[in-house]
């Protein structure tokens, strides 16, 4: 690895294709919001301290597998009903508009509505924007965004036929 903390999300060997567009790990750690105020785990000790917990405790379990399957999901929902917990998050990166190219995202919807969820429970999800369209300013837009959606409300207008695009996705999460 020789990249560190400014790996980024470029590929440098599948032809330079988004080289330079995408900010470091080291950029995304110093950025702020809207508000000036810098979120990232690492902006302080108190940041660190809380995911830090939140990983001691084993609350935050990475999944190593399809979203489609017919196992990773499902067995996540398994182990949480039989330890009476709920999904608070589920991060889903950019996988979906992987899954919209073909029918798996009705297996991946189809298996998220077999997690324990309530009320509180939030999809967190990167959305792209390859062409950084311009703001109504005029100025670039963003490249990415990330957007979140109640992963019940999701679930229901999948269950009732309200999501049948990528788009669908994106227009129901805020």
């Amino acid at each position: 690895m020789t990249a560190g903390p400014e790996i980024t999300y470029a590929f440098p060997n599948g032809g330079g294709r988004g080289l330079g567009r995408w900010p470091s790990f080291s950029q995304l750690m110093l950025e702020s919001d809207g508000q000036g105020n810098n979120r990232a785990y690492l902006a302080s000790e108190a940041n660190f301290g809380l995911v830090k917990d939140l990983e001691t405790r084993n609350l935050i379990v990475p999944l190593v597998g399809n979203f489609s399957g017919d196992k990773t999901v499902r067995a996540v929902g398994h182990y949480l009903r039989e330890h009476g917990a709920t999904v608070s998050v589920f991060y889903t990166s950019n996988v979906e508009q992987y899954l919209f190219q073909s029918d798996d995202w009705k297996r991946f919807f189809s298996n998220v509505a077999t997690l324990p969820v309530d009320t509180a429970s939030t999809f967190i999800r990167a959305v792209f924007n390859f062409t950084a369209a311009p703001t109504q300013t005029g100025t670039p837009g963003p490249r990415s965004r990330t957007m979140l959606a109640s992963i019940a409300d999701q679930v229901q207008a999948f269950a009732e036929g309200r999501i049948g695009s990528y788009w669908d996705v994106i227009q129901t999460s805020r």
